[in-house]
């Protein structure tokens, strides 16, 4: 069946007659000059609607999916069941827009003033312990939402949002996984860049859908928080991924961003964890952020625990001093950033062709 397109809700959206939950009466969209600001993605598009008393969130369906206001009511009812901090209110419209192709449902969403987090990393680029602090507020989501079984389906840039207190949102809930949800296929991917390649021919909706995504995130954040000259070495700001794309993911590990990770040595164990991953075929084989970091020193460490006689005071010359790892990268040190002009040629040629940033 037929779905409006952009242009044509576009349209519609401005005429207050048109507009049906009573949530939105008298409001209307948000303009910057003389164009309507709109957010559009591969089956919904997103209008920034005020009323008199608070902004939303508007999105209308210009691609099918399946069932999609069963999905909506089951995701909104485990959301707000769950009480976590990082989603924002929604309801579903059955009867939300008129449209020349007749009544059109739409969800409305309290809208988050938070910025993008590739907008935030542009901001921060070079305050290694913000990006950190980013990187451990991602960890700590992804467990709580691990701890719920759920998974957000479409894990990337663009639909996590941070606030000023550095805490995380997420935003665009198509893609959810929550357990109501169990044998309903799994139709939004992603984006590539950020999913395994299991991930293209997986069937249905699975609480495992974010570990790669995960990882690749997790990475990333590390790796700009130590080499922040990334950013405009691999132009991350205006790609539709972070340090990876899809043809890195497709070389299991042997193009040059790997390379140059793996030159640093906290980087080197978490590089070594996603090329596991990226050999594995499906991604129910793959495990959630916070066991697949888990360094081969910590689980050794976790069998020493106090109280069985060990002194790890004793054995300080068996653990590498990060301080000593510090100073190999201080200036003066003798490293030299690899010398990678060529193939790095090829890597922005390949992230610019296939993923330049949409309108």
């Amino acid at each position: 069946m037929p779905l409006p397109s952009i242009p044509e809700y576009s349209t519609c959206i401005k005429t207050p007659a048109l507009i049906q939950p009573s949530v939105l009466k008298d409001g209307h969209p948000i303009e910057k000059g003389v164009r309507m600001i709109k957010y559009s993605g591969g089956f919904c598009v997103v209008f920034p609607y005020q009323t008199p008393t608070k902004k939303y969130a508007v999105r209308c369906w210009h691609a099918e999916v399946s069932d999609a206001k069963r999905r909506t009511q089951l995701i909104a009812e485990a959301l707000k069941k769950s009480n976590l901090p990082y989603f924002v209110g929604f309801d579903f419209y059955e009867d939300g827009i008129m449209t020349p192709l007749g009544m059109q449902p739409v969800v409305v969403m309290d809208w988050v003033e938070a910025k993008s987090l590739k907008k935030f990393l542009s901001e921060h680029i070079k305050e290694s312990n913000v990006i950190n602090e980013i990187a451990e507020n991602f960890k700590k989501m992804v467990a709580d939402l691990h701890a719920n079984h759920f998974s957000h389906g479409d894990l990337q840039h663009g639909n996590i949002m941070v606030k000023d207190d550095h805490s995380l949102v997420l935003v665009d809930y198509d893609s959810m996984y929550v357990p109501a949800l169990q044998g309903m296929p799994d139709e939004i991917k992603g984006l590539v860049g950020y999913q395994h390649e299991g991930r293209w021919k997986n069937k249905d909706v699975s609480e495992k859908a974010d570990y790669f995504s995960e990882l690749i995130i997790y990475i990333s954040l590390k790796a700009l928080a130590k080499i922040p000259s990334l950013w405009n070495d691999l132009n991350v700001e205006d790609t539709e991924t972070l340090l990876f794309s899809g043809e890195d993911i497709e070389s299991r590990g042997s193009s040059t961003i790997f390379q140059v990770l793996r030159t640093d040595t906290e980087l080197s164990p978490l590089v070594d964890k996603l090329c596991e991953f990226m050999a594995m075929p499906s991604i129910n084989d793959l495990s959630p952020l916070e066991d697949a970091i888990v360094s081969k020193c910590d689980s050794i460490s976790a069998k020493w625990k106090a109280g069985n006689g060990y002194n790890p005071s004793q054995h300080k010359g068996s653990i590498v001093d990060s301080q000593e790892i510090s100073g190999k990268w201080a200036a003066g040190s003798g490293y030299k950033k690899p010398d990678w002009t060529e193939e790095k040629a090829k890597l922005l040629s390949s992230i610019t062709d296939k993923f330049k940033k949409s309108e």
